[in-house]
Parts: C-alpha cells; sequence; structure tokens
C-alpha cells in the first residue's frame, strides 16, 4: 500500500466520504469500531449513514435493529440495478446516523454476481447515482461495515469507498491480514479503477496489562510503518468489558455508557480520524 495518501476529497460523492471498516480476519472489533466511531461523528453535529454489508447483520443489531424484520435492501443494491439508495436507507434512534440493514440474504451476493458484467462496481454506482442526485439529502460521511472475507461484497465496497479503516489486534497474525489486504487493494488498482486510501490502522482489544500484548504493539508500529507508512492511529481501544455489556442492549458504547475506558477511546479516535480525513477537530 506504498504510496497511499492520509486524505482523499470524496470529489466524485460532491465531498461525501464514504469509509469502508474492513479486515480479513474475523474478531477484531470491526463491527464495533465502525458503528462507535460512526456515533461519534453523528454526536458531533454531523450527517452519517452507516451501511451494513455483512450478511452477519452485526452493525444492524449493533444499531438496534432487528434484521428479520426488514426486506433484503443491502443485497438488492448488489443485485437489483433499478433499485436505488435511497430506498434502502432507515432512520436509526439516534440521530442524525441512519442505516442500511443487512440481513443473511446477502450472503447468496457473491454466487449471484459472479456472472454479472460490472460485479465490482455495482455499489459505487448506486453511490454515485445518489451522490448526483438533486432529490437526495446528502450525507458528510458513509461508514460501511465490510464482511470478514474479500469476496464480491467486499470488493464492492472497496471499489466505492474513499477511504478504508483497518481495525486489527495486537497479534502477530495481524500482519498477516493485513498483507492480505494489501494484494488484494494493488490488484484492484491494476485491474479497475478504485478511489480507496488508506485512513488509518486502529488497534482494537487492547490489554495494557500484558507485557506481550504492550511488546507486540511496538513490534506492529514498527513493521506497518516500515511496510506501509504512518496508518497507525496514535488511539488503542482497550479491552473493556463494557462493550460486550452494551452490545446485548443493541447500542454503541460511546452512546450506552459514554464515561466507559473504551468509550472515551472511541472518542479520541474519532477526533484522530477526523485529523486523518483532513476536517478541523472542533
Amino acid at each position: 500500500m506504498d504510496g497511499y495518501s492520509l486524505t482523499n476529497s470524496g470529489s466524485a460523492y460532491g465531498g461525501m466520504r464514504i469509509i469502508a471498516f474492513v479486515n480479513e480476519k474475523g474478531g477484531v472489533a470491526k463491527t464495533t469500531s465502525c458503528i462507535n466511531l460512526a456515533g461519534c461523528f453523528a454526536a458531533r453535529g454531523l450527517r452519517v449513514l452507516v451501511m451494513d454489508m455483512d450478511p452477519q447483520s452485526n452493525a444492524t443489531l449493533g444499531l438496534g435493529v432487528d434484521p428479520g424484520c426488514l426486506d433484503p435492501h443491502a443485497s438488492l443494491l448488489l443485485t437489483d440495478n433499478k433499485f436505488p439508495l435511497e430506498r434502502a436507507i432507515r432512520e436509526t434512534e439516534i440521530p442524525r446516523l441512519d442505516l442500511v440493514s443487512s440481513d443473511p440474504s446477502l450472503s447468496g451476493c457473491n454466487k449471484t454476481l459472479v456472472t454479472e458484467v460490472g460485479r465490482e462496481v455495482r455499489l459505487r454506482s448506486k453511490m454515485l447515482d445518489y451522490a448526483r442526485s438533486v432529490f437526495t439529502s446528502k450525507y458528510e460521511y458513509v461508514f460501511v461495515d465490510c464482511s470478514p472475507s474479500l469476496d464480491l461484497l467486499t470488493v464492492n465496497v472497496l471499489m466505492a469507498a474513499t477511504d478504508m479503516v483497518v481495525p486489527v489486534h495486537a497479534k502477530f497474525y495481524s500482519l498477516q491480514g493485513m498483507a492480505l489486504l494489501a494484494e488484494t487493494v494493488a490488484s484492484l488498482y491494476e485491474q479497475l479503477d478504485p478511489q480507496v486510501k488508506m485512513a488509518g490502522i486502529l488497534v482494537t482489544m487492547f490489554d495494557r496489562t500484558t507485557t506481550l500484548d504492550r511488546v507486540i504493539l511496538e513490534i506492529l508500529r514498527d513493521k506497518i510503518a516500515s511496510d506501509f507508512g504512518d496508518f497507525v492511529f496514535k488511539t488503542v481501544i482497550g479491552k473493556n468489558v463494557a462493550v460486550g455489556e452494551t452490545e446485548i442492549s443493541n447500542k454503541p458504547i460511546v452512546l450506552a455508557d459514554p464515561s466507559a475506558p473504551a468509550a472515551r477511546a472511541y472518542e479520541s479516535a474519532a477526533d484522530e480520524l477526523l485529523d486523518r480525513l483532513g476536517r478541523t477537530v472542533h
């Protein structure tokens, strides 16, 4: 990922920034990071849309929406050329934060799209149509929760995104995941025309009390800096039981328990992400 810029204007979407949360490894707090940073942005007065592009529907559940009660809107965005993005958007209970929900049928899109022409850019086309329409109310930021695999769903998100955030653990296998993602993005640049740039690598579920975690964090910082550039967030998200407790209540921890250490860490990460995206932090 050498040569990636820390900022990207999002000019193709009229300034709207589309941020993909992606990691081929599961269990790295990808969804938790996506919905909590989205909540932080909304709390700062920004209009935010969360798109759940993971068939597991964890972002949908995490925002208090039951995917079983909804139509399969996310899959229709990829499989129905005439289905517009605005029809897939629903409000949540969080002010200034809306949602494109997911459901298990999204997993079938990988098979449906495999023989389709332009299968990698279905989502980008819908985002461009939405941004260009004079009849849609625009968002400043779109946060997209990707599936934990580098499949056609994730490729569609990477082709649509302006920026990406990669949550990782302070573990050695994180470097392997980064290498796989780098290969996928490099392949997209060789074959297609993506706009996505690296916004940052966010270390999550960090155990400050463990010497091994602290040592590996420094190794990760040094290795990523030498291989990819200065992309690791200064903020790290520590392990916190309150995160799991708020997940049960289907609400981001930054809203359910703002005083929790993890909530404060996500607030700090949100400020850092805004800075990395080129927006002044107030």
